[in-house]
């Protein structure tokens, strides 16, 4: 069992630490080992026992809560999008390998965006889209679009010109059942008015409580992001990533 006190101690040592990394410049390989080297040792010296989380989503940003689950759970009894669907769009970041998958996490913890976008880094489990992933959400095409712009020219300075990025409409299970709606300039799909009545009463006989509001805004390195680099290093040893080795080599 994980002590609490511990666990405070180890998160704000972890939290002290800080990326050697000058503005403007590419993240190194080196910057990115030294302090999760640091991590590592610190969590070490806190923690007899191996301790991990079985997420490996690390989101940043993101001023309110954008209740995807309640969407899935109105799509998957109805096949129906919720209205709030129709104005989600995704800037999508294909890292290469863990390592450039941490260094986009580091660039999403800086980066300014004017609506406190929500961003993520994650590895997607689906058998046919199994990889490393950068996720920004937007409200509109027009700003995604931006922020897809501001995007490249980061990735091209400060992690790997070789990174791709492109703009997406929503969830790729809503276009499966609905190929317009992946539409992004031509045959655009809109919000079906009959369907504001199937939401009506989703909403009145379902008793499942979905989170909404505010969120909390986090900022800086934490013990539960390491935590969640250890799976994303689990990940790369199974799909033959050798990049992990470099993370790795003195741990293992």
């Amino acid at each position: 069992m994980i002590n609490d006190q511990d666990y405070k101690i180890a998160d704000k040592e972890i939290s002290s630490l800080s990326l050697n990394h000058k503005e403007g410049e590419k993240i190194k390989d080196e910057s990115i080992v030294e302090i999760f080297a640091q991590s590592k040792k610190i969590i070490k010296k806190y923690f007899k026992n191996k301790i991990f989380l079985t997420t490996n989503q690390i989101p940043r940003g993101g001023k309110k809560y954008l209740n995807c689950e309640r969407a899935f759970d109105i799509f998957g009894n109805y096949d129906v999008m919720p209205e709030y669907c129709f104005s989600c769009y995704k800037v999508q970041i294909d890292p290469k390998n863990v390592i450039d998958l941490i260094k986009l996490h580091f660039l999403f913890d800086v980066m300014y965006f004017e609506n406190e976008n929500l961003r993520k880094c994650f590895i997607d489990l689906r058998n046919d889209e199994k990889n490393y992933k950068g996720i920004i959400y937007c409200t509109t095409l027009e700003e995604a679009n931006k922020i897809n712009d501001k995007v490249g020219k980061y990735l091209k300075t400060r992690i790997d010109e070789d990174i791709k990025s492109h703009v997406k409409r929503g969830c790729r299970e809503f276009a499966e059942k609905y190929p317009e709606f992946k539409n992004l300039e031509k045959n655009v799909m809109e919000y079906k008015k009959e369907w504001k009545k199937i939401e009506s009463e989703f909403d009145a006989n379902n008793k499942k409580i979905y989170k909404y509001g505010e969120r909390k805004l986090i900022n800086g390195l934490n013990l539960k992001d390491v935590l969640i680099f250890e799976n994303w290093i689990d990940f790369a040893k199974k799909e033959g990533d050798e990049s992990y080795k470099i993370l790795t080599k003195d741990y293992d």
